[in-house]
């Protein structure tokens, strides 16, 4: 009798930490908004903020500015993730579905556009904080959004020959001098490395050698290479650092979280562009294409905002 009484106490036991437990992931993992018969999740919206939390933490700013900052990304990204749910929502009810093939042959043409290999891509969105897998992520959502201009929002969008000559006289500097850096790159582990780094590259040792004796990164046997890049689209944290920094010399180390990294600028490399008129033309027309989509864009979201049920529970 005392053995079955014990065996029930056990099962008691067990059930208790078992909804316990439950209650927890349910604290951690809680709705943090509802989207019409969607939801988004804490752990989505972490997941979404992590790349630019990374940015604020690494940033100079004071305790109390960074958690301001904080606050209003999170809430940025929210409306993100909201957006992004009526835009999968709508696309749905239109029959629009982005497969895998179109993401592959999007990462493909990236790659191809910027001379890149799989490994200098991944290493380049390690750079800015990304994932492949959110990368692709976010490669979908714009092919989706984009399918979604095309039906919804294009047809309505007309570019004057007016329009693209005066975006050209007031742009004439990006069309005429673009620049692109070649980078190299050394990861470390924690500060003591990072000391030791730091006084071989201060006794002028070959960055590329210092990057073969003590980076961590994958690219280390090729003495850092990174590759060409237009940093426009980098990270706010990862511009500033290249500031000011000429060909030869290398940025201060950048708390990457778990890591530190110094990037290294061995050439940058001036394309000009003004003399080819018709292929500026046509980029200023993509350019003014794409800013008028997103103004009829803001009107059509605010649309189905207006005509959702949004609950915001962060």
């Amino acid at each position: 009798m005392r053995k079955k009484r014990d065996i029930i106490l056990m099962v008691f036991i067990l059930g208790f930490f078992w909804a316990a437990s439950c209650l927890a992931q349910e604290v951690v993992d809680r709705i943090v908004a509802i989207v019409n018969d969607d939801i988004v999740t804490l752990s989505q919206l972490d997941m979404a903020a992590a790349p630019y939390r990374k940015n604020i933490e690494a940033s100079q700013e004071s305790s109390a500015r960074k958690k301001e900052l904080m606050a209003q990304m999170y809430t940025q990204v929210l409306n993100q993730l909201v957006e992004s749910s009526l835009v999968v929502q709508e696309a749905k009810r239109m029959g629009i579905t982005v497969d895998d093939t179109d993401v592959d042959n999007s990462v493909e043409n990236f790659k191809k556009e910027h001379n890149l290999d799989q490994e200098r891509l991944e290493l380049g969105l390690a750079a800015q904080g990304l994932t492949l897998a959110q990368y692709r992520e976010r490669i979908r959502e714009q092919i989706l959004q984009s399918m979604i201009v095309s039906r919804a929002v294009r047809a309505k969008i007309v570019v004057t020959d007016q329009e693209i000559n005066a975006y050209y006289q007031s742009h004439y500097q990006e069309f005429k001098d673009k620049k692109k850096y070649y980078l190299k790159n050394i990861i470390v582990r924690d500060s003591t490395d990072l000391s030791t780094v730091l006084v071989k590259l201060e006794n002028e040792v070959d960055f590329s050698q210092v990057a073969k004796n003590y980076s961590i990164g994958s690219n280390a046997s090729s003495g850092g290479e990174l590759g060409e890049f237009d940093i426009s689209s980098f990270s706010d944290v990862i511009k500033a650092s290249l500031e000011g920094v000429g060909k030869g010399q290398y940025t201060k180390p950048i708390d990457m979280g778990d890591s530190f990294q110094i990037l290294y600028v061995a050439d940058i490399i001036s394309q000009g562009q003004g003399p080819v008129q018709k292929e500026v033309e046509k980029q200023i027309q993509d350019i003014l294409y794409r800013e008028h989509g997103e103004i009829q864009f803001n009107k059509w979201m605010e649309n189905l905002k207006n005509s959702a049920h949004i609950k915001i529970m962060l």
